[in-house]
């Protein structure tokens, strides 16, 4: 800005096959995110390539030198740097000069500016130091409660990742996790036999939401998924894990529950268009089967929801069922049913009511079972315009269970 004096910084930033891999810079910015220096330096590579000039590796450019020229080269850079190069230039002297020395067993020597090997990974630049630091302090701010805005920010920019098929979503909700697991507090909460505040449940549950889309992104390798659930099994049987309604109970840990929760997060602010469905056939053996992905989709849903299933424990627990049932209901809504959908709300309604003790509209209801009300409420409302007899039917069948 006009009122900060003008200041000069050496950005480095290091390149392989069209990522980021490594930045520095001499500001000494404190972020997960790059730095304005180093979008400048990228923006300006960007848009005038022929102003940065490419050079040869450094090793190619000692092997065009003499010996006379090595020497020198070396001494100009110690002379140079020599607080900081010179411990190093000498210990490495040794080392050379040293026939038995570890580095004399090795052929060639490393080279950081020619890139990485064809089978080494290679993926966008991540500071894991300081995502780790970063949590690590949002965490200590006392409750959850200051700090977060700074989480909620974070599970953001993950989000953002995966939409964006970064491999780095799944590395920095990792960092994220184990930064979460070394909260001293799950101990306190433990000994005490308390449960964690209602903050610290919501990122809680956030994380698992997260896990959930990591884990069942189409796109992920076999043996990513593999690793991930070695993981999260290992997280889980830690003592300190938080358990799925908020207290140290007898149910499965909240972070390997969250493959079977809700992947739902809350949409960037902004107005957006509502979605639109179409019918996309489904390739069968049979070509008149009017099967789409879509009405495929509200089947699916359908028969979730009426599933006759046990209340969880724990009023946070039935409190998070009767959101995720809301949020589930909420979608089915945005459906403009047509005749091929409305066929199958009228297949399923049937289905439901016959459906014997494993329906949550059959005629046998344990009486700790999920209720049925909203989700009844929501398939009248909607069979009423096309069929009233099936959708009384249900009701009264509703009703009964009050």
């Amino acid at each position: 800005t006009a009122t900060e004096p003008e200041m000069t910084y050496k950005v480095a930033i290091s390149f392989d096959r069209c990522k980021i891999t490594s930045v520095t810079c001499g500001c000494g910015n404190k972020d997960i995110f790059y730095c304005a220096h180093v979008v400048a330096l990228s923006l300006y590579r960007i848009r005038k390539p022929d102003q940065v000039k490419l050079r040869l590796p450094i090793s190619e450019t000692l092997f065009q030198m003499n010996r006379d020229q090595l020497q020198k080269f070396v001494q100009y850079l110690i002379t140079a740097h020599h607080t900081e190069v010179l411990p190093t230039a000498q210990k490495l002297a040794d080392e050379i000069l040293s026939s038995n020395s570890e580095i004399n067993q090795v052929h060639g020597a490393p080279d950081p500016t020619a890139g990485a090997s064809i089978d080494d990974e290679n993926c966008w630049h991540l500071d894991e130091e300081q995502v780790r630091e970063q949590v690590k302090l949002f965490l200590s701010q006392g409750g959850y409660y200051g700090s977060g805005k700074q989480l909620n920010s974070m599970f953001a920019k993950v989000r953002e990742m995966l939409r964006m098929r970064d491999s780095n979503g799944a590395r920095m909700l990792t960092l994220i996790t184990e930064q979460f697991m070394a909260d001293p507090r799950l101990s306190l909460w433990r000994q005490q036999g308390t449960g964690i505040t209602e903050k610290c449940r919501q990122l809680w549950d956030e994380l698992g939401a997260l896990w959930v889309c990591v884990v069942l992104n189409p796109h992920c390798k076999l043996e990513e998924k593999s690793c991930w659930l070695r993981q999260l099994r290992k997280w889980g049987e830690m003592d300190v894990c938080p358990l799925e309604d908020g207290n140290y109970g007898n149910e499965l840990p909240n972070i390997t529950n969250a493959l079977t929760q809700s992947s739902g997060h809350s949409q960037d602010a902004g107005d957006s268009k509502p979605p639109v469905y179409q019918h996309v056939p489904v390739m069968t053996g049979s070509q008149d089967s009017g099967e789409s992905y879509l009405s495929l989709a509200l089947e699916v849903a359908l028969m979730g929801m009426g599933q006759q299933r046990v209340m969880p424990e724990g009023l946070y627990a039935q409190d998070k069922v009767c959101r995720n049932e809301e949020q589930i209901i909420a979608r089915l809504q945005d459906l403009e049913l047509d005749p091929v959908l409305v066929q199958t709300l009228r297949k399923q309604c049937i289905l439901l009511l016959e459906g014997g003790p494993f329906s949550g509209l059959g005629e046998v209801i344990h009486r700790e079972s999920v209720p049925m009300h909203t989700f009844a409420k929501y398939l009248f409302s909607a069979l009423l315009p096309h069929d009233a007899d099936l959708a009384y039917k249900l009701a009264l069948r509703a009703m009964r269970l009050v």
